[in-house]
């Protein structure tokens, strides 16, 4: 009964072992879907003419105040339409765009999101100028300083003042990974520690394979090697004490043959 249990125990945990190793795969797999994509929007924000993250005609900012609270919030991963320049020069009052635009007076332009509120012309009837303002009426009362020149504007968020898509919260763990120490500790470090596991894995299969034919020692074989020594053990222990016995009977004997002789 104690060796049935011991198996059923020994079956269960291998079992538990080969699950836990499915799961293990799979979040690792899912993680390293993650970093292609992440690694993939590094890359086309490099290669971008507007310097953002953009793949198939969307492209992906990430909120950094709450001037357009209650559409979006600070963190927010805005799903944004990337615009060719006839599109940028026909937007219309109401449309949700993200622009470049000196938002602290420190010369240095800014990605900022805003909703345009009307449209600044030339003498000939183009469009020269949008003027922008956030939906957040308690931090945002008035329009922006500075409207915005077409050429400036990188994407609309919507469409005819509808709401776009986002992902709430998402912006901040994209603008960590877009840091190069984030993204070596979030994205290259945790690979390589995968990439060793893979590999190490596939030395552990690769001997195993090397090894088919081999006696394998199994569980049940190491339980009677075990079981074998003891016997021989005991076995040995048995002989000794017979030999010790007859030495003792020997020297007795040799006694009382010394004894007649006298």
């Amino acid at each position: 009964m104690q060796k049935i249990g011991m198996r059923l125990g020994r079956d269960k945990f291998i079992e538990i072992k080969k699950v836990l190793k499915i799961v293990l795969n799979v979040f690792i797999w899912i993680f390293v879907a993650f970093a292609v994509v992440i690694t993939t929007l590094a890359l086309a924000a490099q290669s971008n003419a507007d310097g953002v993250p953009a793949i198939g005609g969307k492209c992906f900012l990430t909120v950094s105040t709450n001037s357009m609270t209650p559409k979006f919030k600070k963190g927010d991963l805005l799903i944004c339409d990337m615009l060719t320049d006839s599109e940028k020069s026909e937007l219309k009052v109401g449309d949700v765009i993200s622009f470049y635009a000196n938002l602290d007076d420190n010369g240095v332009n800014e990605i900022n999101s805003h909703r345009i509120t009307s449209i600044n012309y030339t003498a000939s009837g183009e469009v020269e100028s949008y003027k922008t303002k956030g939906d957040n009426k308690t931090t945002n009362a008035i329009e922006d300083k500075n409207p915005v020149r077409w050429q400036f504007v990188i994407c609309r968020w919507g469409n005819d003042g509808e709401n776009g898509a986002k992902i709430g919260g998402v912006g901040k763990v994209i603008s960590f990974l877009q840091q190069p120490k984030g993204f070596f500790v979030v994205i290259v470090l945790p690979l390589i520690l995968f990439f060793l596991y893979e590999l190490y894995m596939f030395i552990k299969a690769f001997m195993a394979v090397k090894n088919t034919g081999k006696r394998q020692i199994t569980a049940a074989d190491e339980e009677m090697i075990k079981q074998r020594a003891i016997e021989e053990y005991i076995k040995s222990q048995a002989l000794k004490e017979q030999d010790s016995e007859k030495k003792d009977g020997n020297i007795d004997d040799n006694d009382d043959h010394s004894d007649n002789k006298v």
